[in-house]
């Protein structure tokens, strides 16, 4: 049996590289590695490492985004968007000449889970995202940004 140590470093090392959305789907990729657990382990590792559940998956406390630069995104999605699509699991969002290079750093510094990154042009921002799942969360968060 694997000590607790080596299990939980693996635990985090899931939560780093990929989206984790459910203890489940944490079981599944322990059992891959050839880690089995119960889910009450599992639980208590969870809470021993202090990972937390934002916007459906889990995180490590210092990697969740500070409520000013969510603000930041949020004023700036209301004042530079003027139209934005999905495709797949790439986001573009049109806004006024000018004004893409700026909201593109603002998407980057708010550092959320579904964007891997943006590219900026003049005025278009494309985003892309983990997973089209992601995208259309994103997408509906735009949208609520703008109503």
């Amino acid at each position: 049996m694997l000590s607790k140590r080596v299990r939980q470093s693996k635990i985090l090392d899931f939560v780093k590289e990929r989206p984790v959305c459910s203890q489940e789907e944490l079981l599944e990729l322990l059992a891959t590695t050839g880690i089995h657990v119960t889910q009450a382990t599992l639980s208590r590792d969870i809470r021993d490492l202090g990972l937390v559940k934002s916007r459906g998956i889990y995180r490590r406390p210092a990697e969740l985004s500070q409520p000013a630069d969510l603000e930041v995104l949020r004023r700036s999605v209301k004042q530079f968007v003027l139209q934005s699509g999905l495709s797949g699991n790439i986001l573009m969002i049109r806004t006024a000449p000018g004004n893409a290079h700026a909201l593109g750093v603002v998407l980057d510094s708010a550092r959320l889970p579904e964007v891997l990154g943006t590219v900026a042009g003049d005025d278009t921002v494309f985003a892309l995202l983990r997973s089209p799942r992601m995208g259309k969360r994103m997408l509906r968060r735009i949208e609520d940004y703008l109503s």
